[in-house]
């Protein structure tokens, strides 16, 4: 499974990470959720779902 992220997509990317480690750094995340919800995202095969999956939790993130 290989994903190119460029443009759009990266920012996404960036924004999903930062996203987690706020989280994490906020205490509503433990080490280990904020380690299964990373491997949970990389573990998708298909980028529309990967797309879909990083989408969803920083629109999450937004609305909190």
């Amino acid at each position: 499974m290989t994903h190119n992220l460029t443009g759009p997509d990266r920012v996404l990317l960036d924004r999903y990470i930062e996203s987690v480690l706020l989280r994490f750094s906020d205490g509503k995340y433990s080490l280990a959720e904020a380690t299964q919800e990373l491997g949970q995202a990389f573990t998708q095969a298909e980028r529309d779902e990967f797309l879909a999956h990083l989408r969803g939790v920083v629109e999450a993130g937004d609305d909190a």
